[in-house]
């Protein structure tokens, strides 16, 4: 009788100091940017403050989706979504949904953002990790307003702010214009075409079809990434907004 107290009383020593885990996985989290981290201006500019994740040993960077949509509105705000896209209101509700911080049981995935078909942004010459690092720093994005001017991106604390042009998905397997023709995130004709918005050419791309489809505008989101160490799966922050812009016309 005794020796069966002494095994139940190891067992529940050992227990409480964490070395019988009994099969309970270790939650692995990585924090999402504070809405406050972010400020916009019109549909040209936006400033994210990245914090530094550093402390959190499974973190390796920050990347960014996002997604064209193409529009016959004409607008001068970031906050019109409404009036651009039904497509964007779609998408828009359903990452606010998650981003809500009410909802704790959505687990952000690399399948939240491809299932919408939002693709990871790249930068001109560089990877993307090595300019959005988990020590963080200010992120500035521009969208010039004059035609064939490419948008661009910087982080102040690197290289002294030196700017990068903002490139298309290299996921894509085939797009309209061709990556080699034309990578950046400018307002084209092929672009715009309602036909070549399909998973097959343009799978970045909302098409809206009907006359006097002009313009075309871009949504993103930026996301923690980290590695799980436990089964060295991605693991990703909620999303949070950067904002909606407006691409500049090249034809």
């Amino acid at each position: 009788m005794m020796f069966r107290k002494l095994i139940i009383f190891l067992t529940c020593f050992l227990f409480s100091a964490g070395l019988i885990t009994c099969g309970i996985d270790e939650f692995f989290f990585l924090p999402e940017i504070p809405e406050g981290n972010v400020t916009r201006e019109f549909n040209t500019d936006a400033t994210v403050t990245i914090p530094n994740i550093s402390s959190e040993y499974y973190a390796s960077n920050y990347v960014i989706f996002y997604k064209i949509y193409i529009s016959n509105h004409q607008t001068v705000s970031s906050t019109d979504i409404g009036q651009i896209s039904p497509s964007l209101v779609y998408d828009y509700n359903f990452f606010n949904n998650i981003i809500d911080p009410a909802n704790t049981t959505t687990v952000t995935s690399l399948n939240t953002f491809r299932n919408r078909n939002y693709f990871e942004l790249e930068f001109e010459g560089v990877e993307i990790a090595n300019i959005l690092p988990k020590n963080g720093g200010i992120l500035s994005i521009n969208f010039p307003t004059s035609p064939w001017e490419n948008p661009t991106a910087s982080l102040d604390s690197l290289n002294g702010g030196k700017k990068y042009e903002l490139r298309r998905s290299k996921q894509l397997t085939s797009c309209k214009p061709s990556l080699e023709d034309n990578p950046y995130l400018l307002n084209t004709l092929e672009l715009r075409s309602y036909e070549n918005a399909t998973s097959l050419i343009n799978a970045d791309v909302a098409g809206r079809d009907g006359d006097f489809m002009d313009y075309a505008y871009v949504s993103m989101y930026i996301v923690a990434v980290g590695t799980n160490p436990s089964n060295f799966t991605q693991i990703y922050s909620k999303p949070a907004h950067i904002s909606v812009f407006k691409l500049s016309d090249s034809n």
